[in-house]
């Protein structure tokens, strides 16, 4: 094994990071506004999980290449060796420190923190709102973080007990996946996967922790993300792009599913 730097809990290779601590969790928002040299091996005093929110690398990890665009979520137990390699820039990661106190306070073990990020469908939501939260820094935050963990958790560990999803519905959601622009009904999914429609309304939040409706908005919304960060388009143009009727639809939406104003999340992010 390489020989490689152990961070204390709050540092980060990044040049530039900022960090939230909230008694038995810490959240860091790691910066790489420019081109740098990356691909020192190192590990993490704390049990990590680290949610690339833009940017891209590659990791070398457990004798492993993994690629990690926006959206990646990846858990790292304590002294866990591994390197990344930069290749697109600005990136920005957040990462969220676990102290071993949360796990006794809250009856957790390593392994089913490990399962929950691997089970969840979708990280994207609740780590913005984790940062935002941070950012906030009010006497709730701390309280409102640990919420918002214990959720994610909850939902990802209830997905990971029901197991695989059947074939029907895998095929629902690459349907949705595919066609995340189209107000496809419930009708229509349920002609394309020969089932009854009543049969994907009783199961689609037992694997998914939400209605179908619910789901197609966050589609949406995960797609805006990226138009947002493009700066190439105005707000208008992002709402109809997305397949909303209008900005304002599109604003209540991006903030009841993110926590944050469309205008708010583009500050946030730089």
């Amino acid at each position: 094994m390489q020989d490689h730097i152990v961070l204390k809990k709050g540092k980060y290779l990044a040049p530039v990071f900022r960090t939230y601590a909230f008694d038995r969790l810490l959240l860091g928002i790691t910066h790489y506004p420019k081109p740098v040299m990356t691909g020192d091996w190192h590990a993490h005093e704390k049990p990590i999980i680290s949610f690339v929110l833009y940017g891209h690398n590659v990791e070398y990890r457990k004798g492993r290449e993994i690629d990690r665009k926006a959206g990646a979520v990846n858990f790292y137990h304590a002294y866990e060796p591994h390197r990344n390699i930069y290749h697109h820039f600005p990136a920005k990661h957040i990462s969220l420190e676990i102290d071993q106190t949360f796990l006794n306070q809250y009856h957790y073990s390593l392994e089913q923190i490990e399962q929950a990020v691997k089970h969840h469908h979708d990280s994207s939501f609740t780590f913005i709102q984790l940062m935002k939260e941070a950012l906030l820094d009010e006497p709730q935050s701390t309280d409102n973080i640990e919420m918002l963990f214990l959720s994610f958790l909850e939902q990802s560990l209830t997905a990971a007990e029901i197991g695989s999803f059947p074939h029907w519905m895998r095929t629902v959601r690459d349907l949705l996946h595919d066609r995340w622009d189209e107000n496809i009904s419930l009708q229509d999914l349920a002609a394309s996967v020969n089932v009854h429609p009543t049969t994907i309304s009783k199961n689609f939040r037992r694997y998914f922790q939400c209605t179908l409706g619910e789901y197609c908005r966050k589609m949406k919304i995960k797609h805006a993300l990226s138009l947002l960060k493009s700066s190439k388009y105005s707000l208008t143009q992002v709402a109809y792009q997305c397949g909303f009727a209008d900005q304002s639809h599109f604003t209540r939406v991006f903030k009841s599913t993110t926590g944050y104003l469309p205008k708010d999340y583009l500050k946030a992010l730089n």
